[in-house]
């Protein structure tokens, strides 16, 4: 699996490079479950479409605009987020232009949501969670896309890809996927797995990354 630094830097040739065709579809957001593989198919998908790829950049972009620690914001991300908060600081900034100061885990909230609004205004590009469906449902050029797999199959990804103690493979697994589905949950008031919140699921375990890969690819065009 490509490091963040070698995301990052892919994701850099790919803005030289990007496709000058007009895709269906230009911004694939992929939202997925630990060790399905989401990952590396949003990589290798951006990879084969010419166009930069997105994940973890954008908590290191937030933590940056911050000026904090990554670590500290995934720690924050962890917190309930207060959306009755957030729905007022969205409504004073529309409608009034004063703005009430939020709790931190909901700044954190607004401050992914215009980078990935930024990220997607430069052009085509995918995205891996931070809730990209959501920060970017008012556009009608977007693909959601969830990724899911058996559990044997992604016990099995996660000791054998992401070096995880076989005997602690499914404690890892039910940790990551309680965050996943919490933080998704608390910022878009929807069912992190639930099929209505997208418009593609993708069983890895079956279709295999390459098939999955094969697929989206095709979506978009």
């Amino acid at each position: 699996m490509a490091s963040t630094q070698t995301c990052i830097t892919a994701s850099l040739k790919w803005k030289r490079r990007r496709k000058k065709t007009i895709m269906k579809y230009n911004i694939v957001t992929i939202e997925r479950e630990y060790a399905s593989g989401g990952r590396e198919i949003g990589y290798r998908t951006a990879e084969k479409l010419g166009i930069p790829y997105y994940g973890k950049e954008i908590l290191e972009m937030a933590a940056k605009k911050k000026g904090v620690s990554p670590e500290y914001l995934e720690e924050l991300e962890e917190t309930p987020t207060n959306s009755f908060f957030y729905s007022v600081y969205m409504l004073s900034k529309n409608l009034i232009g004063d703005t009430p100061s939020l709790p931190e885990n909901d700044a954190l909230r607004l401050a992914e949501a215009e980078i990935i609004n930024d990220l997607a205004a430069e052009g085509p590009c995918v995205i891996i969670g931070r809730c990209a469906c959501h920060a970017l449902r008012r556009r009608k050029d977007v693909l959601n896309v969830f990724i899911h797999s058996s559990w044997e199959a992604r016990v099995k990804r996660a000791v054998e890809t992401y070096g995880v103690d076989a005997a602690n493979a499914e404690v890892v697994l039910k940790k990551f996927d309680k965050r996943r589905a919490c933080y998704y949950n608390a910022n878009t008031g929807k069912k992190w797995s639930a099929p209505e919140g997208y418009h593609m699921i993708l069983d890895s375990g079956r279709l295999g990354i390459g098939k999955c890969v094969d697929i989206l690819e095709k979506a978009v065009e």
